[in-house]
């Protein structure tokens, strides 16, 4: 199992009501490897989110050594609204928001466009664009990103 898998997979059940863990990275940084974990709460993710995250799994971590003593930067962070959303909480988080969303191949002569999500059913996620609801199978979409606006 990857080093990053196996981190979420014995982390994740420590996460309660609030903060939510979105996803772990393990990668190569200039000054080495790092163990990055991603966390999400409504509302925002403050520097007292991250350190209490981290204090919260620093134990957990140490106990797994899932590097088998390589030396690693352990990183909690925000996991930003340029990033790709996964889980339905995070779908449902955007509902009634514009997204950005890229799809594999071109439906309708697009294969990008910022939408507003509406939400998401068994055929797929549903937007309106210029006033008309529409809904891509989920497999047809590469990813959704938050929309920001400047």
């Amino acid at each position: 199992m990857k080093v990053a898998d196996l981190v979420y997979e014995n982390i994740k059940p420590l996460f309660q009501d609030g903060v939510k863990l979105v996803e772990v990275e393990y990668v190569k940084r200039n000054d080495g490897m790092h163990l990055i974990v991603y966390i999400d709460k409504e509302g925002g993710v403050t520097i007292d989110d991250c350190v209490k995250v981290n204090d919260l799994i620093n134990q957990t971590i140490d106990d797994l050594n899932p590097t088998n003593d390589a030396p690693y930067t352990l990183d909690v962070s925000s996991y930003g609204l340029d990033r790709p959303l996964k889980y339905d909480w995070q779908f449902k988080k955007y509902e009634n928001q514009k997204v950005n969303v890229k799809l594999y191949r071109k439906i309708d002569n697009r294969k990008e466009f910022v939408a507003t999500l509406l939400g998401k059913d068994e055929k797929g996620f549903i937007f309106n664009l210029n006033d008309e609801n529409f809904t891509i199978n989920a497999t047809d979409i590469a990813y959704i990103t938050p929309y920001i606006e400047f």
